[in-house]
């Protein structure tokens, strides 16, 4: 990819799933956090991954159009794919962003990404976190990322409507519902009170919490993911130690050069 040119992708599709969608920008600066977001809005997708070339990688910022995220999974996908699958970057690929490095790698038909689990701790479930799910939370957990709420089973997962007014007395940024799933190992989706979307359609950064969770539970290291959203999302996560590696397929469906 040379500086200005873009792609725009949709990560974590599979079956049933349509994935997230994500544009891959290359620029020579991503310094300025006015205009990136001021282009972020412009292309209005839930992620715009700005990549700036590096001797040892790439420096990488991820904005959505209300502010700049600061862990973006289903962005990395993206510019892994844009990278290795149509960039011709052979890999594996060093994004290197405020808190630290994720690795990106091309696989015969997916792409994966690894970064450092992210670990949760059992707490009581919060009065607002029960109004906020319907009465239906049987676990609680929390985490520097998102928190973890667990329910019944995959049903009360997909059906679930959330009370956002119970969900807005607490300044908790986002939830990730989940439960075992029937023809994946778990199913889950991701909550965000305060966004203006209210609910992320694939989320990178969920599945390294969820992936660490599921694999204690049910004791294995390899997990099929599906994320019950509007769109769908679909991610196998690999866990060894403190490392989780998300591997997914993505789909291009847009590609231009900004002006």
């Amino acid at each position: 990819m040379k500086p200005g040119e873009y792609f725009l992708l949709s990560a974590f599709t599979g079956n049933q799933a349509l994935g997230n969608q994500a544009c891959v920008l290359m620029l020579d600066d991503i310094s300025d956090t006015e205009l990136l977001h001021s282009i972020a809005c412009d292309f209005n997708m839930p992620a715009t991954t700005f990549l700036r070339k590096r001797a040892d990688g790439y420096d990488v910022r991820w904005f959505a159009p209300d502010s700049e995220i600061d862990l973006c999974g289903h962005g990395t996908i993206a510019a892994t794919w844009a990278l290795t699958q149509i960039g011709g970057d052979e890999g594996p690929i060093q994004f290197h962003y405020n808190n630290g490095v994720l690795l990106g790698e091309k696989g015969r038909e997916t792409v994966s990404i690894s970064a450092e689990a992210i670990l949760s701790e059992p707490t009581s479930i919060p009065d607002h976190v029960q109004r906020g799910f319907q009465g239906q939370v049987v676990g609680y957990e929390t985490s520097p990322n998102k928190d973890l709420v667990l329910l019944n089973d995959e049903y009360a997962v997909r059906e679930l409507k959330p009370n956002w007014n119970a969900l807005r007395e607490s300044k908790t940024f986002g939830y990730v519902i989940t439960a075992r799933g029937s023809t994946h190992d778990c199913v889950s989706r991701v909550i965000l009170p305060y966004v203006s979307f209210l609910e992320d359609q694939a989320t990178g950064s969920a599945h390294m919490l969820l992936a660490s969770y599921w694999s204690q539970q049910l004791k294995k290291s390899n997990i099929l993911a599906f994320q019950a959203s509007q769109r769908g999302g679909e991610v196998i996560c690999d866990v060894s130690e403190t490392t989780v590696r998300l591997t997914a397929k993505a789909v291009p469906f847009g590609a231009g050069k900004l002006l």
